[in-house]
């Protein structure tokens, strides 16, 4: 086999542009080894064309943006997705099936055993590398890692799947392979987490390297994993044992001593965004960073696809109206269209976040006011590409790079937060919250509102604060690929399936908006939707995996 590695970084794993580099091979090109191409026998012998090979499996196994976030989002009561990117219509029009998991969808059965299938080929032959014994153990800790990412990513799409650590080849004709339970999938993964550990630094000293895994990558994995563990879901007898190991595995990443991670981008003072902006800040446990080098469309095209039609942007995911009437009110109270002075100036006096997460009407934009209502710039009846115009009348500011001309060039550097310490501190509030200890709940909830949101405190107790604490993620973490997989981890699936709502804006004689709420789309709850299903080729493969239930 030949492994081109041509414009592929051998150094850096935190510009990951998207390539067919290491594996794909060319039968044309099998007698050839130009000064570019190397054989697998060189990749394992050399340190460096081993980490080539490793920066490659982040490739697979590291989603961002579209595959990590917004078409999570937009299966929700967050977004709306304008056109379909990521096959989530499938799911809101309550229409997947086993038969129509295409490869542009978010199932990616078979992107993420690629991802582990390569781990695997990394594990069978990385001791053939000698004389680097430092960076062999860094490399075998960042596979260990990725791997366990890839289950997870599994894991919380499809439960319990086939456990693979051969490396099949083709010379295997038959699979049966079995899937795994979830708890045996959960195990697994914090095996090889636990593996990872060993051998993972907690900073790397070199520039080019940030956005490699690290030992708070891994330890915020864990936090994770054992949060969905401990969840309504899937612990049916409230097992105070999970929530104490998600408690101590968010603990341990908020007192980790090897990196001080701290919130970073307050609302309350207009620097919000800064957490997604700038590179490798001390909120940022670990991201993938998009090189503004070349296109890499739709990842770091993610300031043109998000911003309005009027400005030469794509609208490509719009706010739905549910997700807009969560915010709270300057004061922490909540908004409420009853309320006929909040019903006359729905975008007035909202709590900082507002601004900084979603760009509604009227509201300063790049130079101008934006006009979503009719006829405004940036409605459907715009002169600037109409069929790029938002659905809902709201577009998604958060992660947006204001001061960046797509016009220009539509692509830019681009920074996706895999793990941020937000996260981390909800989580163990979250835990806290089930074990009782209201307390230090709310200590954490309460830095979140004060430190990020730029919000007053809350107080409360029992399932009111665990209500809070929920609410807190909504907001807090909107966008971010959680909202999908929190009401599945609570058991309320259904509630993201209400249709999706927006406003229909109209602009009086005298200056002032009225408003009107519109269904943009009519959805439909299916249970069977907790899992994704298994694709019917995958089980046609090997006869061992049993697919969800109640899909045919």
């Amino acid at each position: 086999m030949k492994l081109n590695i041509n414009n592929f970084k051998i150094n850096s794993a935190a510009l990951l542009v998207c390539t067919a580099l290491i594996f794909g091979g060319c039968k044309k090109a099998l007698d050839l080894q130009p000064l570019d191409s190397y054989t697998e026998k060189d990749v394992w012998t050399d340190p460096k064309l081993a980490q080539v090979f490793v920066n490659n499996i982040y490739n697979q196994a590291v989603l961002a943006y579209q595959d990590g976030g917004f078409g999570w989002g937009a299966q929700t009561d967050e977004l709306y997705g304008n056109f379909n990117w990521t096959n989530e219509n499938l799911y809101v029009r309550g229409e997947a099936t086993p038969d129509n998991q295409t490869s542009g969808s978010l199932n990616h059965w078979n992107k993420m055993y690629a991802s582990i299938r390569y781990s695997n080929i990394f594990f069978a032959n990385i001791e053939k590398v000698a004389g680097a014994e430092v960076a062999v153990n860094t490399m075998k800790g960042e596979v260990h890692f990725l791997r366990a990412l890839a289950y997870f990513e599994l894991l919380k799409r499809f439960g319990g799947v086939p456990l693979i650590q051969k490396v099949y080849d083709v010379n295997d004709r038959t699979f049966n392979e079995k899937r795994a339970t979830w708890t045996e999938t959960k195990d697994f993964i914090l095996a090889d987490l636990a593996e990872a550990l060993k051998t993972l630094p907690a900073v790397y000293p070199n520039d080019p390297d940030k956005g490699r895994a690290t030992v708070g990558a891994a330890m915020a994995l864990k936090s994770r994993l054992l949060l969905y563990a401990a969840s309504p879901y899937f612990n049916k007898s409230n097992d105070r044992k999970l929530w104490e190991d998600a408690k101590l595995a968010a603990k341990a990443v908020i007192d980790f001593t090897g990196v001080k991670y701290a919130l970073y981008g307050n609302a309350g003072n207009r620097t919000y965004n800064k957490t997604f902006l700038d590179f490798f800040n001390p909120e940022i446990i670990f991201s993938r960073v998009y090189s503004g080098l070349v296109q890499a469309d739709r990842y770091n095209t993610v300031s043109r696809d998000l911003s309005p039609n009027g400005y030469n942007g794509y609208s490509a995911y719009n706010v739905v109206q549910q997700m807009v009437d969560d915010f709270e009110m300057a004061d922490g109270t909540k908004f409420s269209w009853n309320n006929p002075e909040q019903a006359k100036n729905p975008y007035l006096n909202r709590e900082p976040r507002f601004y900084e997460t979603i760009l509604a009407n009227n509201q300063q934009f790049k130079g101008r006011l934006t006009g979503f209502f009719e006829g405004g710039d940036d409605s459907p009846q715009s002169p600037y590409s109409p069929w790029n115009a938002s659905k809902t009348r709201y577009c998604v500011r958060k992660m947006v790079d204001e001061t960046h001309d797509w016009n220009i060039q539509d692509y830019d550097a681009t920074q996706w937060a895999v793990f941020r310490l937000s996260e981390i501190y909800l989580n163990y509030a979250e835990a806290c919250s089930a074990l009782g200890e209201d307390g230090e709940a709310l200590t954490y909830l309460n830095k979140i509102r004060t430190e990020k949101a730029g919000l007053p405190v809350v107080s409360g107790a029992g399932a009111a604060l665990m209500e809070k604490i929920r609410h807190e993620r909504r907001i807090e973490l909107c966008f971010e690929g959680h909202r999908y997989f929190d009401i599945r981890r609570w058991g309320i699936a259904e509630i993201g399936s209400e249709d999706a709502k927006g406003v229909v804006i109209r602009k009086q004689s005298n200056g002032t908006f009225t408003y009107e709420i519109m269904t943009v789309q009519e959805r439909t709850w299916v249970p069977s939707f907790y899992y994704y299903p298994i694709p019917r080729t995958e089980i046609q493969k090997n006869p061992g995996i049993v697919q969800n239930p109640n899909y045919n």
